[in-house]
């Protein structure tokens, strides 16, 4: 079980959690070669590859890192839009971008989960929000707490916007198309329903600890 998997499942212990949080996210920085003088320290750092719509590797003045953007997913290489995804954080991030990466914690990949912000010509830029707005990802049900994730979904859902724009069977949440792919389901939902209410009901649920795959 990830940390992030019992943070969900635990929604009586924020305070606990919380700071567990903090402290998780300063030894993931120390491990991973950043230096972080205090829990939720904000770092600096380049971009030098984007390896798909939602992950990213850098360096700091430390060393490089891997880096997974929070509360968002996008489709993978193989699902309808995948490439197209990957092709807009490639656009909004080229190599040698300075970012701010604002860490939550780490994957089961041993990757920093950050809120990536991007610092160029005097202006700091949400990618991970970005991204959403512009219909290239999904709001990542399973560990985000916020709705108002749901909202900007629903804004580009509404707008036609990205993978918004294509057939209503090709939207797919990435999560189920790997439980497809893993076997963990046989078929999946055909045409793909999806509305802010639903996403919010996740949400009211605690996301990981009650989100079941269609059968």
């Amino acid at each position: 079980m990830c940390y992030m998997d019992a943070m969900q499942r635990n929604p009586s212990n924020d305070a606990g959690l919380r700071m567990m949080a903090g402290f998780v996210a300063a030894m993931v920085l120390m491990a991973g070669g950043v230096d972080a003088a205090e829990p939720g320290a904000r770092v600096i750092a380049k971009v030098t590859k984007v390896n798909d719509g939602d992950s990213i590797e850098v360096k700091t003045e430390s060393g490089p890192a891997r880096v997974r953007l929070s509360n968002i997913d996008t489709p993978e290489y193989d699902q309808p839009y995948g490439s197209q995804s990957s092709a807009a954080l490639k656009a909004l991030l080229p190599a040698g971008s300075t970012v701010e990466l604002e860490v939550v914690t780490q994957d089961a990949f041993k990757r920093l989960v950050a809120v990536v912000w991007l610092l160029a010509d005097g202006q700091r830029v949400n990618v991970n929000e970005t991204l959403l707005r512009q219909g290239h990802a999904w709001a990542l049900r399973r560990y985000m707490r916020d709705p108002r994730f749901c909202d900007l979904e629903a804004e580009a859902r509404d707008r036609k916007l990205g993978l918004w724009a294509r057939p209503v069977s090709e939207w797919i949440y990435p999560p189920e198309w790997r439980f497809l792919k893993n076997g963990e389901i046989r078929t999946l939902p055909e045409p793909y329903a999806e509305t802010r209410e639903k996403c919010l009901e996740v949400l009211k649920q605690a996301g990981a600890a009650t989100y079941t795959p269609p059968s």
